[in-house]
Formats: C-alpha cells, structure tokens, sequence
C-alpha cells in the first residue's frame, strides 16, 4: 500500500471547537491532524453535492427505523432476533472498524 503524501496548510480554530477537537482526538488515541481529515472527508463530499445535512435530524431518523425495524423482527421473527443483532455487530466491526 503506497504511503499518502501530505502538506501542511494552516488553518485557525476557535478555542471551543478546537477543545472538541482535542477530546475527541484523546478519546480515539488520534491526532487533532486525523481528526480533522476525518471530518473533511465526511463532510466535503456532501458540500460538493451541495448538501447540508442536520445530524440530529439523520440520528433520530436513524434510530426511529433501527428501533421500527427490531420490533418489526422481534414480533414476527422472535428466534431471528438475537442472531441478526450479532451479525450487525459483526458486520460494524468488519467494515466500520
């Protein structure tokens, strides 16, 4: 696997959000560097697309399928449940890592 290449580009934050930047960087063991690439990378595509996106909104839309979704199972597939559960855990660990 080739190495990437980088280059520094300075760029100012304001104390809060660079304190954010700082916990979750010590929270996953990264770099405020990783970090930030990190959240470029989720958010310049949308901005490409010219799109916003509310994340609470997407969460609680996220959450109210999940939640509609496993009743749906539990009720009508209740020997299913527990099994499909794994494999999602299963399948977060593999491609989510």
């Amino acid at each position: 696997m080739e190495k990437k290449q980088y280059r520094c580009v300075g760029i100012n934050f304001p104390p809060d959000t660079l304190a954010e930047i700082d916990k979750i960087a010590g929270e996953r063991g990264l770099s405020r560097a990783e970090i930030v690439r990190s959240a470029i990378s989720i958010g310049f595509p949308l901005m490409q697309l010219g799109l916003a996106v509310n994340a609470r909104r997407t969460l609680a839309i996220l959450e109210h399928t999940q939640l509609a979704l496993s009743m749906m199972v539990e009720r009508e597939y209740p020997d299913d449940a527990g099994e499909l559960l794994r494999m999602a855990f299963e399948n977060v660990d593999a491609h989510h890592g």
